[in-house]
């Protein structure tokens, strides 16, 4: 604290000087007074006051990052009285790499002469802390560098809330995203062995991965021999829905199950000859209506072929009748 009385004591007489002297006096430019000339010898009581009970870090550098003023609250939070930090540099308290980014911030601040706001992050022995720091060039009053003064808040409380409210936003996005894939991919029971999955708007490669993985974990669990996939309220077939179809067929053969896709319409029957679509091992029939027909027809008499509604085909499917369109290959 005498270093800086000294340097206080130095100011007023360079002050009483300057005004003394009207030719000297200060640029019009330099900083507008905040004390009241009736402050008068108690300047100095007034500063130390505003030094010591700032509710938040307050410091004052001279130019060779020396502390010239810190508040209680700063010093503690290095652990040390206000004492052990003046007249030291960032150097002599922090790590070097933190050091070096202080004084790379106060160089900039002196270079621009603009004030520097930002987001801090420091290690402490509890855990990280955040600081909103505000650093600002001091000038005397014909506009020379004196050093650089910050405010700086401790918004440690505030950014755990933050994390906290984006954790449970995360949250809460998967559960959404959960239960819109639920809905995406629906798959409903109709009979012992038999399941549907109605299919509605645009398939892209993670949703054709999710209607995949419901397949077959829904063909699994209920020991389905027969899933119908309705694609009438997809919007568009192209190349990756016919290999999506594809590779679920392939899957479900694997598991035991046939896959009849149901819901072509002309223009989509169009689209998959033009692609040269192979759905191999799948059977097509026209409406979501014919499918469950079929399935239910083969759930029932699979073991003993009715007459005139088809014989079982070289890969062990029924065949559909001949009334019902198909596209099978």
């Amino acid at each position: 604290m005498d270093e800086l009385k000294a340097e206080i004591a130095r100011l007023r007489a360079r002050v009483a000087e300057l005004e003394s002297a009207p030719s000297q006096a200060a640029s019009p430019a330099g900083p507008e007074p905040v004390v009241a000339e009736s402050a008068g010898q108690h300047s100095y009581d007034y500063l130390l006051a505003l030094v010591s009970y700032v509710p938040n870090i307050f410091f004052i550098k001279d130019l060779d990052h020396r502390y010239v003023a810190i508040s209680k609250l700063g010093a503690q939070y290095q652990n040390k009285s206000p004492d052990e930090i003046i007249g030291r540099s960032e150097r002599d308290l922090f790590p070097h790499e933190v050091a070096d980014k202080m004084i790379a911030e106060e160089h900039q601040v002196l270079s621009t002469g603009k004030p520097l706001e930002y987001e801090h992050e420091l290690t402490y022995s509890d855990g990280q802390r955040y600081f909103y720091c505000v650093k600002f060039p001091i000038y005397n009053t014909k506009g020379a560098p004196l050093g650089v003064g910050a405010f700086i808040r401790d918004i440690t409380d505030m950014k755990r809330v933050e994390f906290e409210r984006l954790a449970m936003k995360e949250q809460v996005i998967r559960a959404q995203q959960a239960a819109i894939r639920e809905l995406s991919t629906p798959l409903v029971p109709l009979a012992p062995g038999v399941m549907a999955m109605p299919l509605v708007g645009t398939i892209d490669s993670v949703r054709a991965h999710e209607i995949l993985e419901t397949l077959l974990d829904g063909i699994a669990k209920q020991s389905a021999h027969t899933a119908i996939l309705d694609i009438t309220g997809v919007r568009v077939v192209d190349t990756q829905v016919a290999n999506a179809l594809v590779s679920a067929a392939r899957a479900a053969r694997l598991l035991g199950a046939r896959v009849v896709l149901t819901g072509i319409s002309p223009a989509v029957a169009q689209t998959l000859v033009h692609l040269e679509a192979k759905l191999d091992g799948i059977i097509t029939l026209g409406t979501l209506a014919n499918g469950i027909a079929y399935a239910l027809q083969g759930a029932t008499s699979a073991s003993k072929p009715a007459a005139g509604r088809g014989t079982p085909s070289a890969g062990g499917e029924l065949a559909p009748k001949p009334r019902a369109p198909s596209l099978a290959t």
